[in-house]
């Protein structure tokens, strides 16, 4: 490795843009918790929080899988509703399929961090 190496920028990775027909094998499958970012494209936080939820994706890339869902493609309500997604931005980490954190409105970079360990550390 080179004197320069460690300057070297991670490749930035995206949230999964999530749609009603392939949320639930997203969300199931994963062997890893799944972080997803609803929101609404005319929602200013929102936009805010895509950046926060992007960081993470790039920087646990490997311990956590990370979807976006658009609540506006969910017209009759068979993802909000049974998550119980009322505002936007709402995040929810699901395990094994199963919702285990719902933070809603702006949530810090650090909140998601411990909530993410707090989990791992379960495991073990």
């Amino acid at each position: 490795m080179g004197l320069f190496d460690i300057f070297k920028l991670k490749p930035r990775v995206l949230p999964v843009e999530l749609t009603p027909q392939n949320f639930s094998a997203s969300v199931k499958n994963s062997p890893v918790p799944v972080l997803i970012d609803f929101y609404s494209t005319t929602c200013l936080p929102c936009r805010q929080m895509a950046k926060t939820v992007t960081k993470f994706a790039t920087d646990f890339q490997g311990r956590v899988r990370v979807g976006a869902f658009n609540v506006e493609q969910d017209k009759d309500g068979k993802i909000v509703i049974p998550y119980k997604v009322r505002a936007v931005p709402t995040l929810i980490i699901f395990v094994k399929g199963e919702p285990v954190e719902t933070f809603t409105g702006l949530t810090g970079y650090l909140k998601l961090q411990e909530a993410l360990e707090k989990i791992e550390s379960k495991k073990k």
